[in-house]
């Protein structure tokens, strides 16, 4: 099976596909055809954007063509106006309710995240969730242990003595991004993934917040990624807590203006 293949009786020659591939794997013929380069299979990254540019559905990509790759629908686009309220209505939820988010609603929102953009299309991103309540309760704890040397932290550390959780907030669940530790920009890939859930996760009446603290400890914790069972190769780049909102946000807060110039 080829790698790239064009039914040439729907091929209307507009030169999309070349156009559109990063990877010059596509070429004008001399009937103006679009040509696929011998090594295609191998320069490849997958991206699809060849498969998603054409506009007769003539292209199939690695044995996947139209009928494989649902076609957008215009009654879904979203309107300037309501993208713009739905990011600027993120919030850092920071009270949640005692209760899970059902395990095929948290498949979803990973299965909707993987979309994001990741260099290359290599796609390293591996995800845990956690939902056991007392493994949650461990990794605050390790956490704790992990910043009481830092002074800057020891306010969180002292909170969790006292039974408070400020790190976690209680959060009924936790989402962990992870990736081999050598690679181009792997940190920057799983940022991406989290962000996609987030607002994923925010379409579907959920809340999240960054763990910061915690992924700051699980970067030099051993045991928190004994915990996790991360593998030795890889390295935690991002958590993310979510859950149920206890409480609704109903006005928009400001922020402050950012710096900008136009070079």
């Amino acid at each position: 099976m080829e790698h790239i293949s064009i039914d040439l009786s729907l091929c209307n020659k507009d030169g999309l596909c070349i156009s559109e591939c990063p990877a010059f794997l596509l070429s004008r013929g001399a009937d103006r055809f679009p040509v696929v380069a011998p090594d295609a299979a191998a320069k490849c990254i997958m991206c699809g954007h060849c498969l998603a540019v054409c506009p007769t559905g003539a292209l199939t990509l690695a044995g996947v063509g139209a009928a494989d790759a649902p076609a957008l629908d215009p009654a879904l686009a979203i309107a300037p106006e309501a993208a713009e309220q739905f990011l600027r209505a993120r919030r850092s939820v920071r009270h949640f309710k005692r209760k899970l988010v059902d395990r095929e609603l948290v498949r979803r929102l990973i299965d909707t995240a993987r979309y994001a953009p990741s260099g290359m299309n290599v796609q390293p991103v591996h995800w845990i969730v956690v939902e056991d309540p007392d493994l949650m309760v461990l990794l605050v704890d390790l956490t704790a242990k992990s910043l009481r040397r830092l002074p800057y932290f020891l306010p969180f550390v002292e909170a969790w003595k006292r039974g408070v959780d400020l790190i976690l907030r209680s959060a009924p669940q936790l989402v962990v991004v992870h990736a081999h530790r050598k690679g181009i920009d792997y940190a920057t890939d799983c940022a991406l993934g989290l962000a996609h859930f987030e607002l994923a996760a925010q379409a579907h009446g959920l809340g999240t917040c960054w763990a910061g603290l915690f992924t700051h400890a699980a970067q030099r914790s051993k045991a928190i990624a004994a915990a996790l069972c991360l593998p030795e190769t890889h390295r935690l780049y991002g958590a993310l807590m979510f859950g149920w909102p206890k409480y609704p946000f109903r006005r928009l807060p400001e922020r402050k203006r950012p710096p900008l110039r136009f070079a």
